[in-house]
């Protein structure tokens, strides 16, 4: 009798613990939604007998087309990537290589995925070859990272075409005349594109023209804007600093070329850390088809911050315009 009475108070012991049991973390109810956004961490690899260490940030966000995502990796350097599956809560991509014409990158062939492994946290894996000398090119990046906030003045991708924000300008042309020059976005839709217009004093033909911009975390395009260039332009964020980029638009060649970076400015809308490019693209005076040099200060989060043209072809072109006063 004492048997099943020892029994019997075991299991009443037993019951009430029975449904406290910790559930375990599953990482494939995980949507491609809860990857978005930024995260701080660090990934390593062993590399030429070397164990190299990256630390930073990772933002992740929905591309363009709408139903991918893509993300930048600022860790000792810019590295993009772009989703290419989702499965099972894990994230697959491709990443970029942003020096194509180097001779040491031609194996570049890195792929990755990202995965959480609890909730706020995310384990990424980068494999493949990256630059490097033939035979030591393969890496095997790991880590994680924690999801984190980051206040808007401190973005390190693009983020300054939202409706409604406006640029002042004061332009000084080519013979002396200064005037003011003014741009606001109308319209920034939800896959990146940004169309704005635009005032001026400087007597040019079209008093207000329009522009329209592609303006996402990696890459700022200028589809048309007559007052910054005339051909379209490719700010991408992971450019590196001295590869000259070239595009080919109607069989007319246009360059960019990031010089600089954490430059300061000064302006009279406030003090700015820019990235300063240059570009070449070709332009008529007269008759004669010239290569046109132009050089950019961009701020990641107020956008075209100054303009020097090194050779602007008539009277009335610009030769500088400074930023006055912003709008956002």
């Amino acid at each position: 009798m004492k048997t099943y009475l020892y029994i019997f108070i075991s299991i009443l012991f037993i019951i009430p613990f029975a449904g406290c049991k910790k559930k375990s973390f599953d990482p494939t109810t995980k949507s491609q939604q809860d990857f978005v956004g930024t995260w701080k961490g660090g990934i390593s690899t062993f590399k030429n007998n070397k164990l190299l260490k990256r630390y930073g940030t990772v933002v992740i966000y929905p591309d363009a087309t709408g139903g991918m995502l893509s993300g930048i990796l600022f860790m000792n350097g810019t590295t993009v990537f772009h989703e290419f599956q989702f499965v099972d809560g894990t994230l697959y991509f491709n990443v970029e290589n942003n020096d194509p014409d180097n001779p040491f990158c031609q194996n570049w062939n890195l792929q990755g995925y990202c995965v959480f492994t609890a909730d706020g946290e995310i384990n990424i894996n980068i494999t493949g070859n990256e630059c490097g000398e033939v035979g030591n090119e393969f890496v095997n990046w790991a880590g994680t990272v924690q999801a984190a906030t980051v206040p808007a003045d401190s973005v390190q991708y693009y983020n300054f075409a939202k409706t409604g924000n406006s640029w002042n300008y004061k332009v000084t042309l080519k013979n002396g005349d200064t005037c003011q020059f003014s741009k606001n976005v109308v319209l920034a839709s939800p896959n990146y594109l940004s169309t704005g217009t635009t005032s001026q004093t400087c007597g040019w033909p079209s008093p207000n023209l329009s522009f329209k911009w592609n303006v996402t975390p990696a890459v700022f395009s200028t589809q048309v804007d007559s007052t910054i260039s005339n051909k379209p332009l490719t700010f991408k964020i992971n450019a590196k600093q001295g590869v000259i980029y070239s595009s080919y638009i109607n069989n007319d060649t246009v360059t960019m070329t990031l010089l600089d970076t954490n430059l300061t400015m000064v302006t009279p809308a406030g003090t700015f850390n820019c990235m300063r490019y240059r570009y070449t693209e070709p332009v008529y005076s007269g008759a004669l088809r010239i290569k046109r040099t132009a050089y950019v200060w961009l701020n990641n989060r107020y956008g075209i911050i100054r303009q020097e043209v090194a050779n602007p072809v008539d009277s009335t072109n610009v030769q500088t315009q400074v930023l006055t006063t912003k709008g956002f």
